[in-house]
């Protein structure tokens, strides 16, 4: 008895694998790119040996349990995905989440094919595992436990950073999609437990293998769904968030001005050595990170000076003339456009640093790592 209690805790801790791998995201723990593999891969392989293991034991109730969790959890995300498709159709972005997913975890800045393979593979993890872990717990599934299950799914994900790091809009029309949603998951997860319990799809085929094979509909159902969400708003979704979150993250916008990325470098180099930054559209809204250099953060422009003097006076370690003609290259091009003809030095300085970034249009992760990188070397070479 109590090593099943324990078999059972084991499987509900690899049913919730997949959803952690978000949490520990949300709160900067770790990206996606690593801890998907490092979490969802070996949980999978475990549940495998898991259900082997209770076959050959005799313990039929577990393995039960295990095929018909994952088989119920995977038509209840279908179901989930298909009563949103036709609001996804009307032209709302509603699976612009899972969109992410994928481009978080491949490493990309848009969707692509495979990245939006990635990302709906996880999206399906997701519902295969709260189905698993429901089956697991509840010993009689009953319509309504199964309902608030899936209302307390979504209660869940509201009291997490989710809408907010995706870009969702928490209104009215928001709670009342994803409640409604996670109704129909909780309503056809009970469907799905109740039909493999009373032996439609053949009691003969309750192995693992045999009802992965009747499974084989369901990843496909979702592929057509996240198909068509792909050709239809793949060009128009916001770009993704970045792909860590946690102290070290900077929020800056994304106008490539010398004075910006000067400042990056000082905060890098004097502040925080391991400050990563990612770029919004002005005056957009501001929805985690450290705000950098605008205006509702602590670190911007004042007055008279610009952002890179006010970070090299309160900061810099050693005041060298390489970074006064840094102060003064930022407060030329920031505060005193004018003034450019009169120092020749400091405005070659900010030339060559937008050269060197090859910015076309707005700042890139990629342009703002190569003005990083030329500053290095600036700064490095005919030291003073």
């Amino acid at each position: 008895m109590l090593v099943d209690c324990g078999i059972r805790l084991f499987i509900v801790l690899v049913g919730a694998s997949s959803i952690a791998t978000l949490f520990l995201y949300f709160y900067g723990v770790a990206g996606m790119g690593a801890s998907v593999p490092a979490l969802l891969v070996p949980a999978i392989i475990a549940l495998l040996v898991v259900d082997k293991w209770a076959r050959k034991t005799g313990r039929t109730d577990i393995s039960r349990r295990i095929v018909t969790g994952l088989w119920a959890g995977g038509l209840a995300t279908l179901a989930y995905d298909l009563v949103r498709l036709p609001i996804a159709l009307a032209g709302v972005p509603v699976f612009k989440a899972i969109s992410y997913f994928g481009t978080l975890i491949v490493g990309g800045t848009a969707p692509t094919v495979g990245s939006e393979l990635v990302g709906w593979s996880y999206h399906l993890s997701n519902g295969i595992g709260f189905g698993l872990i429901y089956a697991v717990l509840v010993g009689r599934p009953r319509w309504w436990t199964a309902v608030l299950w899936g209302m307390t799914l979504e209660g869940a994900m509201l009291l997490t950073p989710y809408a907010e790091v995706f870009g969702y809009k928490l209104s009215s029309q928001f709670v009342a999609i994803t409640l409604g949603s996670h109704i129909v998951y909780g309503a056809v997860l009970w469907v799905a437990l109740r039909w493999f319990e009373l032996g439609l799809p053949g009691r003969e085929s309750r192995s693992m293998k045999r009802a992965l094979l009747k499974f084989l509909p369901v990843p496909l159902g979702v592929g057509i769904v996240g198909a068509s969400f792909y050709v239809q708003h793949s060009r128009s979704i916001p770009p993704p968030p970045p792909e860590h979150l946690g102290k070290h993250l900077y929020v800056t916008w994304n106008v490539a001005e010398p004075d910006r990325m000067a400042a990056m470098w000082v905060l890098q180099r004097f502040v925080d050595r391991d400050a990563r930054f990612h770029f919004i559209e002005p005056y957009s809204h501001f929805r985690f990170g450290t705000a950098f250099d605008i205006p509702e953060a602590d670190v911007r422009r004042s007055a008279s000076r610009s952002v890179t003097e006010v970070l090299l006076a309160e900061h810099a370690t050693e005041q060298t003339q390489k970074l006064a003609l840094l102060g003064r290259m930022a407060n030329l091009y920031e505060v005193a456009q004018w003034m450019r003809p009169s120092d020749p030095e400091a405005d070659e300085l900010g030339r060559r640093l937008l050269d060197a970034a090859a910015c076309k249009g707005a700042m890139t992760h990629g342009c703002a790592e190569s003005a990083l990188q030329f500053l290095d070397r600036w700064y490095v070479d005919h030291w003073d």
